[in-house]
């Protein structure tokens, strides 16, 4: 799927004026964000764990103080603690208290295996990836009355959506079972992009990197075997930085098969070869290949 024809980065150092917050109750303290006008943002089925949740801040009757001192909140907590003050700003239709049952209404569901969780679409770094996960429609049903959505990209930059459809959408909101395999490998992903940024942020950057990630650990699960995060993680790395199939070279398929024998890890089959070393492996491939 690709991405969204309605979503874009602002301009640098803009601000999103949208009415709503989402405060970061979950890993900001309390103390921060107590005095604040607030409504709880907490499915039902956690309603007595409302501390892992956000809360919903609306600026219209803050006025323009009241948004700055918001945005001072969100800097001081970046600069002192590395964690995000608020999650996501957004523009809705409906008040408050409308806005908060909707949110609560689309976090609440059931996966696959029967077990009732919690969506958290509103998370910057699962957000970023429903753009090319769900569809248009899909992505209006998960915004229902919201009109704009607003947030921060891992760069720092701020990115909006806006709904495609004039109308909200009242459909429910149905995955497919691809979909919900995805979101079970979201956390596996960021770790991937995280990793990635950090060995070779060109590669990083390209266009449609989160789903080659997504695809590759899927085929380092269902197809190798690798049981291990860790295992997976140099799987999708190495398959990123040097070679769609370098894992068809024989070398690294004999490592492959150390691990199907138990013998090892994967990332202990593959502890002697260095950065230089895939690099000599993918241009043999690439030989290979062309025989």
């Amino acid at each position: 799927m690709n991405s969204l024809p309605s979503s874009g980065r602002l301009d640098v150092g803009t601000q999103p004026q949208a009415r709503y917050a989402l405060v970061n109750a979950a890993q900001v303290s309390r103390s921060q964000w107590v005095d604040l006008a607030y409504l709880p943002v907490v499915p039902e089925r956690f309603c007595h764990q409302p501390e892992l949740f956000p809360v919903l801040v609306d600026f219209q009757p803050l006025g323009p103080d009241g948004r700055a001192d918001v945005w001072s909140r969100d800097r001081v907590s970046e600069q002192e603690n590395g964690v995000p003050f608020v999650l996501a700003f957004f523009d809705a239709t409906v008040e408050g208290s409308a806005v908060t049952a909707h949110l609560v209404r689309r976090m609440a569901v059931r996966r696959p295996d029967g077990v009732d969780d919690a969506l958290r679409f509103y998370d910057p770094f699962v957000f970023q990836h429903l753009l090319w996960l769900l569809s248009v429609g899909q992505m209006d049903s998960l915004l229902g009355p919201i009109t704009t959505w607003h947030w921060r990209q891992p760069d720092g930059t701020w990115h909006q959506h806006v709904r495609v459809s004039e109308q909200a959408s009242l459909r429910p909101l149905r995955l497919t079972s691809p979909q919900w395999l995805t979101l079970l490998r979201m956390a596996e992903i960021n770790r991937a992009l995280v990793e990635l940024s950090r060995v070779d942020p060109a590669c990083a950057g390209k266009p449609g990197i989160a789903q080659q990630l997504d695809m590759l650990l899927a085929e380092a699960s269902d197809v190798r075997g690798l049981g291990d995060p860790q295992d997976r993680l140099l799987y999708v790395l190495q398959a990123s930085r040097y070679h769609r199939h370098i894992h068809q070279h024989p070398v690294l398929r004999n490592c492959l098969g150390q691990v199907r024998e138990n013998a090892m890890t994967f990332v202990t089959a593959c502890a002697d070869i260095d950065d230089s070393r895939m690099c000599r492996l993918a241009k043999e491939l690439e030989q290979i290949q062309v025989r």
